[in-house]
């Protein structure tokens, strides 16, 4: 029997055809001991399957067949019409029904709620990662909803952004595939980003930190306002801290019980240091043992829930050379 989901626990490096670039990650840092959040990948084959089993390859290579890279206008129209052809797709039973069993194993009465993230794959091509590109929703609630959103990730490869991408890298617009990773939420109360190798000056000697109240999701879009960090890569030492106002934050929307929200940072939060010292110096004793691990500078987003540090993503940093 075709199997269209993984566990983390069952994924490493070598699963990027199958689980895409993030979902590959995802399960070698679970593989090495990094306190990841539980969950597993619905695998690339899957969107093959919906879109053979709703009679989509034909009208999807036609509208395809029309894609005008030279006109902008054009192109948000046509791929905003397959993105509606994948929104509104019946997911094929056997595949809904692993989803869910999956999903239901997954959630308790003490976290309900659960991240679908975008995994980028493509067919016979080391190439696994389009960052900033696919859409990642944040605590989905219930089987419909959860559905819903994958399909919401599937469609999410066909932004004008995301195949302008794919004809720059001169990729057939085919070969695109998205393996949704599907996670327990974890409620941030701090959240960032992290570099091995500084983003600006490629210094392999500095880890670079980057944080805000509430997800992540607000320094990675640069919404917000955040803390700032530079450390010694050896000892750990603090080389630079600027403390930010921050005027943005992403929260749960507790007046609806599901789903984002982003709101302005509590007055008495905006102008007080989002990570402690100890904080600054897990982060980077973690990203260190990381880089050595995969024998490369990277760039990582993570959250603090409760004091407990959790590992959201890592992958290469862009433009700074291999270790």
């Amino acid at each position: 029997m075709t199997t269209f989901t993984m566990p983390l626990e069952e994924i490493d490096k070598d699963d990027v055809q199958r689980c895409g670039g993030k979902g590959a990650n995802l399960g070698e840092l679970t593989q090495i001991g990094a306190r990841v959040p539980p969950g597993y990948c619905v695998v690339a084959d899957a969107l093959p399957q919906l879109l053979r089993s709703n009679r989509l390859d034909g009208p999807i290579a036609q509208v395809v067949g029309r894609l005008d890279f030279g006109d902008l206008n054009s192109l948000e129209v046509a791929t905003a019409e397959i993105r509606g052809m994948i929104a509104a797709a019946r997911i094929p039973s056997d595949l809904e029904t692993e989803i869910g069993d999956r999903y239901r194993a997954l959630i308790s009465d003490a976290n309900r709620y659960v991240a679908v993230r975008s995994s980028v794959a493509v067919k016979d091509s080391p190439i696994s990662s389009f960052p900033g590109m696919m859409d990642t929703y944040h605590y989905v609630l219930g089987e419909d909803e959860l559905l819903e959103k994958i399909r919401e990730c599937w469609a999410s490869l066909w932004t004008a952004r995301a195949a302008f991408a794919r004809h720059r890298q001169d990729i057939a617009q085919d070969r695109g595939l998205i393996a949704p990773v599907i996670q327990l939420m974890v409620n941030a109360d701090t959240a960032g980003v992290l570099f091995t190798a500084h983003p600006i000056t490629h210094d392999t000697t500095e880890i670079v930190i980057e944080s805000n109240w509430g997800l992540g999701e607000s320094v990675v879009s640069g919404r917000s306002m955040n803390d700032f960090f530079v450390l010694d890569k050896e000892t750990l030492g603090i080389k630079e801290r600027r403390i930010a106002r921050k005027n943005v934050m992403v929260t749960m929307d507790h007046g609806r019980g599901f789903g984002r929200l982003e709101q302005p940072v509590p007055p008495a939060q905006a102008s007080e240091p989002t990570l402690s010292e100890a904080q600054l110096a897990e982060l980077a004793r973690t990203s260190v043992g990381i880089e050595n691990h995969f024998g490369f500078n990277v760039d990582m987003e993570w959250a603090y829930q409760d004091g407990v540090l959790f590992i959201l993503q890592a992958r290469r940093v862009r433009h700074v050379a291999e270790k």
